[in-house]
């Protein structure tokens, strides 16, 4: 997700109700601001968005969206949640309403939006936070609304009965396209469309409806496309680091398990870290050592 981060908090910060609205399901929601959401502990931390809110009745309290691609790998989300809506009322000293959107299918199907602990009758923590499946909801009603702020996610909705993902995505796009915004805000909603709505369908049924000349209108595009390429270029490493290694154990070590030592390499995400390994590869006086060797 980190690489989408700084456009999902854009639109979001150019559309902060409508995601209010959908997030506490009610079209009744004042935004009064948004709040600096560092955190200052020993790794520091950026929630996704955190908006001051007023809701029906006059209650003041902390929205917390946090937005994921996949499942959270680092920590379960329901302790990142308790840490995050924890620290927001120590600081703030107000109600805090935790809501997770999940983009890409099946990511959050196991999200239970809740960490409850107990122990016996006067000992426990209880938190429920929402959790909103964003490839569940029905993409038609939004398409529909003014929840223009919506618009780059609806190619991830449910389109309705019997509507191909081809012609759902025409429909979104010419959805972004008819949106009364400007033109630079236009390129950033069909460039999110693009992104976002191709962790469930082909990039070539963007490509065919949304021009790359539109899509350079929108300030995020170049620093993505970098980003992207850069990551290629990592991965591309990594992968011949890996590739290096193994050669190098097969010719040092023949009979030896080195399948084994391929999964765990695929698991080390640190390019230098590989690199060093693929050395020591070359230098260990047994497989037995070197499979030591990664543990440490």
């Amino acid at each position: 997700m980190a690489q989408y981060d700084i456009l999902v908090k854009h639109i979001i910060d150019l559309f902060a109700r409508e995601f209010a609205c959908l997030a506490l399901d009610t079209p009744e929601v004042e935004i009064l601001g948004r709040l600096t959401t560092e955190q200052p502990t020993l790794k520091m931390h950026h929630n996704d968005v955190t908006l001051k809110v007023q809701l029906h009745g006059g209650e003041t309290a902390i929205l917390h969206i946090e937005i994921q691609t996949d499942d959270s790998r680092e920590k379960p989300m329901p302790l990142r949640v308790l840490a995050y809506s924890s620290f927001l009322m120590l600081q703030h000293e107000m109600p805090v309403y935790s809501i997770v959107f999940y983009l890409r299918p099946p990511a959050g199907a196991t999200d239970p939006g809740r960490l409850h602990h107990r122990y016996g009758p006067e000992l426990g923590l209880e938190l429920d936070y929402k959790v909103i499946r964003l490839y569940e909801l029905e993409g038609e009603p939004v398409l529909s609304s003014d929840a223009i702020g919506l618009l780059p996610f609806t190619p991830l909705m449910s389109p309705p009965s019997g509507t191909s993902g081809r012609v759902w995505v025409e429909k979104c796009v010419s959805a972004a396209v008819d949106a009364p915004v400007d033109e630079t805000t236009r390129a950033t909603l069909l460039f999110g469309m693009s992104v976002f709505g191709s962790f469930v369908h082909p990039d070539e049924f963007f490509r065919e409806l949304i021009t790359e000349e539109i899509m350079q209108e929108s300030p995020f595009y170049e620093s993505l496309r970098q980003r992207h390429l850069q990551e290629g270029i990592e991965r591309g490493a990594r992968a011949h680091a890996i590739e290096n290694t193994l050669a190098v154990l097969n010719a040092r070590f023949p009979g030896s398990d080195v399948d084994r030592v391929k999964a765990i390499l695929e698991g080390v995400g640190d390019l230098e870290r590989l690199k060093t390994l693929n050395l020591n590869a070359s230098l260990v006086p047994s497989f037995e050592v070197f499979l030591r060797g990664l543990d440490n």
